[in-house]
C-alpha cells in the first residue's frame, strides 16, 4: 500500500509540472499575441512615391482673424539630396532641431553659421547641401540606426540618437511632453516652448499637411494633403484662424507651423483636430 501510495505521488507531481509547463507555454504564446503593441518605424516615404492624398478645402466667410501669437517667423527646413538614402524623415527632423539650436549652442553643427541677422531677425539659410548639414544628416542616419532594425527609425532610436549626437559636441538633450490627444498637442505648454526659442517634434502614424492657406474676399483655401504613412516632423509655432459670417464666429482652425522633412524640404502647417494620430509629442530641450 506505502508504494502504492509513493506511486500516485509521483504521479501527482509529474502531472502537476506537465501542466505548469502547458500554463507557461500558454501564458508566453499569450505574450507573443496580445502584448506591447510592435515599435512604430517612421519610414513615410509618400513624399518620394507620390501616394500623399488630396485634402484641400474651402472655408467659406465673410471675414477672419488670424491669432499670430505664437508664431516662429524663422526655422530652419532642411530634406534630404542623397537619393540612394530611403526613409529618412526622423534624420531630417533631427538634422532641422540640430541646426536651428545651432544658433545659440554653436557646437552643434561644428564650423557652421545656420543664418544671419536681418533687421534684428535671425533669418536661417536654405538649405544648399553645405558640407556641414550633408555631414549632420550622415552621422545622425548612424546614431538613430536608421533602416538597421527596421524600415526607418523607431522613435526610441530617433530620441537616443539626437541625445548621443548633441553628447558628443558637448551638449545635454532631452524631451518634454506637449502631448494632449492623438489629434492635439497641449497649446500653452507649446507656447511657452515658442516663446523661449524652442522647437517640439511630433511622431505621428498618420497625418496631414498644409502647404499653403490663402484668403480672398469670400473665402479661405486650405491646400491639404493627408498620409497614412508614419513620419517625424519638426514644428516650431503656431496660428489660429477664426472665421466669421454676420460677425458671428463659427469656426476656428489651428495650424502648427512644420518643418515638413520631405526630400523638398518644404515647410507648412498641420492642421490639429484633423485628419492626423499623434504617438508622440515633444519639446526638444537643450543646455
Amino acid at each position: 500500500m506505502r508504494s502504492c501510495k509513493i506511486q500516485k505521488k509521483a504521479v501527482s507531481v509529474l502531472l502537476a509540472c506537465v501542466f505548469a509547463l502547458v500554463g507557461a507555454i500558454t501564458v508566453f504564446n499569450m505574450g507573443t499575441v496580445t502584448g506591447a503593441a510592435e515599435a512604430v518605424y517612421y519610414s513615410d516615404t509618400d513624399y518620394t512615391g507620390g501616394t500623399m492624398q488630396e485634402a484641400s478645402e474651402y472655408v467659406y466667410r465673410d471675414s477672419y482673424t488670424v491669432d499670430t501669437s505664437n508664431v516662429n517667423y524663422e526655422a530652419p527646413s532642411y530634406g534630404n539630396s542623397d537619393a540612394s538614402i530611403k526613409n529618412f524623415c526622423a534624420v531630417t527632423a533631427g538634422t532641422n532641431i540640430a541646426v536651428f539650436y545651432d544658433k545659440t549652442y554653436t557646437n552643434l553643427v561644428p564650423n557652421f553659421e545656420p543664418g544671419m541677422l536681418i533687421n534684428g531677425i535671425f533669418t536661417y539659410y536654405p538649405d544648399l547641401g553645405w558640407p556641414q548639414t550633408e555631414q549632420l544628416f550622415y552621422t545622425l542616419y548612424d546614431d538613430m540606426k536608421t533602416n538597421q532594425s527596421g524600415i526607418g527609425t523607431s522613435g526610441s532610436n530617433f530620441k537616443s540618437g539626437l541625445q548621443a549626437y548633441a553628447a558628443r559636441q558637448g551638449y545635454d538633450l532631452t524631451f518634454s511632453s506637449m502631448y494632449s490627444s492623438s489629434t492635439n498637442v497641449n497649446l500653452t505648454t507649446f507656447g511657452n516652448a515658442v516663446k523661449a526659442d524652442k522647437v517640439g517634434v511630433l511622431l505621428l502614424s498618420k497625418y496631414n499637411y498644409i502647404y499653403a492657406i490663402t484668403h480672398n474676399d469670400e473665402r479661405t483655401f486650405i491646400s491639404k494633403a493627408t498620409s497614412n504613412g508614419a513620419h517625424i516632423m519638426m514644428v516650431y509655432g503656431y496660428i489660429k484662424i477664426n472665421y466669421y459670417n454676420d460677425g458671428e464666429l463659427f469656426r476656428t482652425d489651428t495650424f502648427l507651423q512644420a518643418s515638413s522633412g520631405f526630400s523638398s524640404g518644404d515647410q507648412g502647417y498641420i492642421k490639429v483636430d484633423d485628419y492626423l494620430t499623434i504617438e508622440e509629442a515633444l519639446i526638444v530641450n537643450i543646455s
